[in-house]
C-alpha cells in the first residue's frame, strides 16, 4: 500500500505527511509561529521541535513537560498552527498556539 505524498508547490520537495509539508512551508513564508513562553524572551521559531529545544536555554527541560507529576513549571500546549492553502500569513500570529502555566493546566 502506497501512501499519498505531499508536494511543495514552490520548490517541489516531497513529504510523506501533510504536517511535514506544513512545517516546510514556514521556510518559504518566513513564518515563525512558535513563540518562547518565557516572558523576557522574544524568540520565535518556524519548527515546533526547535522551540522546545530552545527552552533548555532557560533551564526548562522539555522532556519533563510531558509529565506534570515531575514538578515542571511549564506545560507546552503546542497545536499545529492553522495553515491556509499551505501558506502562513507571516504578519499574523497563529490562532491555535498556546503556552500555559502548569498551575492552570491542572485545573
Amino acid at each position: 500500500k502506497r501512501s499519498k505524498m505531499h508536494q511543495c508547490s514552490i520548490c517541489l520537495k516531497i513529504f510523506p505527511r501533510p504536517s511535514g509539508l506544513n512545517t516546510h512551508m514556514n521556510s518559504h513564508s518566513g513564518a515563525k509561529p512558535y513563540k518562547c513562553p518565557v516572558s523576557s524572551c522574544d524568540r520565535h521559531f518556524a519548527v515546533r521541535s526547535n522551540a522546545k529545544r530552545h527552552l533548555k536555554t532557560h533551564g526548562i527541560n522539555p522532556s519533563l513537560m510531558e509529565s506534570p507529576s515531575q514538578g515542571t513549571n511549564f506545560m507546552v500546549g503546542f497545536e499545529e498552527p492553522l495553515v491556509n492553502h499551505h501558506v502562513h500569513d507571516a504578519g499574523r500570529p497563529p490562532t491555535r498556539l498556546r503556552w500555559i502555566p502548569h498551575s492552570l493546566a491542572t485545573r
